[in-house]
């Protein structure tokens, strides 16, 4: 029986997120933009899912910043983006920005890290948000 519960209670820690949470996290998220990717670099081991990105951005909207950012600011964004395996079930993976795109990004200051990191996770920069929100 503590085996079942076990293994129950692993599978739900790598479950998907309703889509309401994602919505939760970006409406709690410190910083609401919408940026201009100037470029992206990443870094990933041979066997690993996951690759860690580095992303130079320009803030072109601000609708939320406890930062204070300003249009025109210049912004880093740091984060690893991990894919599932086939067949598995998880968190929505964070994207891959690509450079020269433009996006919203829902994000938070990391004071260790001197860079701004996903707020949303694989909605960080994907609004789920009502227009009249923005």
């Amino acid at each position: 029986m503590v085996v079942v519960l076990l293994v129950l209670s692993l599978a739900t820690l790598g479950a998907e997120i309703a889509p309401e949470e994602y919505l939760k996290m970006q409406q709690r998220s410190e910083e609401h933009l919408d940026i201009l990717v100037r470029s992206v670099s990443t870094t990933s081991s041979l066997f690993s899912r996951s690759t860690k990105v580095v992303v130079k951005a320009d803030v072109l909207a601000v609708y939320r910043s406890l930062s204070g950012l300003s249009e025109g600011d210049k912004i880093t964004i740091a984060y690893t983006s991990t894919k599932l395996g086939k067949g598995w079930v998880g968190p929505r993976p964070i994207p891959i920005l690509k450079r020269k795109s433009e996006t919203s990004a829902f994000l938070v200051f990391d004071a260790d890290q001197n860079a701004y990191i996903p707020a949303a996770r694989g909605y960080s920069f994907e609004s789920l948000l009502p227009p009249s929100f923005e």
